[in-house]
C-alpha cells in the first residue's frame, strides 16, 4: 500500500521500522512503539538511549492529546467529567500515543488516531526529515469535534556518547529559562510564574533566553554540540537520571487540561508544532 512512496531514497522501510538516511547520519523510527525515533547516529555516535525502565525511558517520543501529567487523571471540558486511565498512579501521564502503534501515511509522515479512552475523535501525525546537520519534525493534531488538546516531544539524549574517536561527554546543557512554573508537592503546577530554582531539574520553564544547547566535549578528539530549536512556549528539562537527561518542548504545561484556559480545537481544526535538532562537530 505504500507503493511509490518508497521510492524516496533517504526513506527506507524494514519491518516495522523506518530508516532514515542523510550522509553519515543515520535515524531509526519503530512504528510499533508508539512511532518513535528509537536512535539517532550522528557522525557515528550514538545519542539516544535504547532501553530504559518503561516506555517512557528510551529514545525520543510524542505527547499527544496531553503534555505530562494530568491530576488524578481527571479533567471537565464543557461542563461533563472526564476520568483518563491512571499510567502514572495517582495521575495519568504523557498522553495516549507513546505505546500504541503508528501507521505510515507518506515518506517521513506517520499517524495515529485517537479512540477510546480519549472521549473525541482525531488523529495525530508527526513528519521527520533528517539532513546532513539537522533533523526536522512537525507535529500536528487534527480535531474532528470540539476537544482540549496539548502536543509536544519527549527525547531523552545520553549523557555519554560512544563512537568512532572514543567517548564523548558527560554531557553539559547550556539553556537559560526566563521562568519556571511553580509546582506543590504533588509535582503538579499550581499555575504560578516563579524564578527558575536551581539544577537538577524536573520543572517546566518558559521565556528561554536562547534555544537549549547539549554539548558532549571530546577526551582525546573533539566534541559534538546539538542544538533544540522549537516554536513551542513550554520546555520541560529533566537531569535526574544517571545515564540521559530530557529536553522537551511542549506547547503546554503540565495539568494544562486542569488549569485556565486550555488550548481548544473546534471541529476540523488543527495545532500543530515544530522542532529541529542542530548539530555540529566542535
Amino acid at each position: 500500500p505504500l507503493g511509490r512512496w518508497w521510492m524516496d531514497r533517504s526513506v527506507t522501510l524494514a519491518g516495522q521500522s523506518w530508516i532514515l538516511e542523510a550522509d553519515r547520519q543515520r535515524a531509526t523510527v519503530d512504528l510499533a512503539n508508539g512511532g518513535r525515533l528509537a536512535s539517532l547516529t550522528v557522525e557515528g555516535y550514538e545519542l539516544l538511549p535504547a532501553g530504559g525502565a518503561d516506555t517512557f525511558h528510551w529514545g525520543s517520543f510524542v505527547l499527544a492529546p496531553w503534555t505530562g501529567r494530568v491530576r488524578d487523571g481527571r479533567f471537565t471540558f464543557a461542563d461533563e467529567g472526564y476520568q483518563l486511565p491512571l499510567t502514572a498512579p495517582p495521575h495519568a501521564i504523557h498522553g495516549l500515543v507513546a505505546d500504541v502503534p503508528w501507521q505510515a501515511i507518506a515518506p517521513g509522515s506517520l499517524g495515529v488516531e485517537l479512540r477510546d479512552p480519549w472521549p473525541w475523535s482525531g488523529r495525530v501525525v508527526h513528519s521527520m526529515r533528517l539532513e546532513p546537520d539537522r533533523l526536522e519534525s512537525r507535529l500536528e493534531i487534527h480535531a474532528d469535534e470540539a476537544m482540549p488538546v496539548a502536543i509536544g516531544w519527549h527525547p531523552w539524549f545520553l549523557r555519554e556518547l560512544d563512537g568512532p574517536g572514543g567517548l564523548l561527554g558527560p554531557v553539559e546543557l547550556d539553556v537559560a529559562p526566563g521562568g519556571m512554573y511553580e509546582h506543590g508537592p504533588d509535582e503538579l503546577p499550581t499555575g504560578q510564574i516563579v524564578a527558575p530554582k536551581p539544577r537538577p531539574w524536573d520543572d517546566c520553564f518558559i521565556d528561554l533566553a536562547d534555544a537549549p544547547r547539549l554539548r558532549w566535549p571530546g577526551r582525546e578528539r573533539n566534541g559534538l554540540e546539538l542544538t533544540v530549536e522549537s516554536d513551542c512556549p513550554c520546555w520541560v528539562l529533566y537531569d535526574k537520571e544517571p545515564q540521559a537527561i530530557a529536553v522537551e518542548p511542549w506547547t503546554a504545561p503540565p495539568d494544562s487540561l486542569n488549569l485556565p484556559d486550555p488550548h481548544i480545537l473546534g471541529p476540523g481544526e488543527t495545532l500543530a508544532a515544530t522542532m529541529t535538532w542542530r548539530w555540529r562537530l566542535l
